[in-house]
């Protein structure tokens, strides 16, 4: 494996009927997204994801209707 990596900074818009329908971006589901894109990538040092910043919490949750998470 080489020790050159590329990085990109994404950034998703997602409408908020996904979100309460259960969709919400984890690093695990962003590099499972990668590795639909790159199926024989090694997802073992070949793909990694880092969420830089993600909606509230709560909020999510308050819109898929749970009650507020405990951290």
């Amino acid at each position: 494996m080489s020790n050159n990596k590329f990085k990109w900074v994404v950034e998703f818009e997602v409408d908020e009927i996904w979100v309460a329908d259960g969709f919400d971006l984890t690093e695990d589901r962003a590099i499972e997204m990668l590795s639909e894109e790159l199926p024989y990538a090694n997802i073992d040092g070949e793909l990694n994801a880092k969420i830089l910043k993600s909606p509230d919490k709560n909020k999510i949750l308050k819109v898929q209707g749970y009650s507020k998470w405990n951290s």
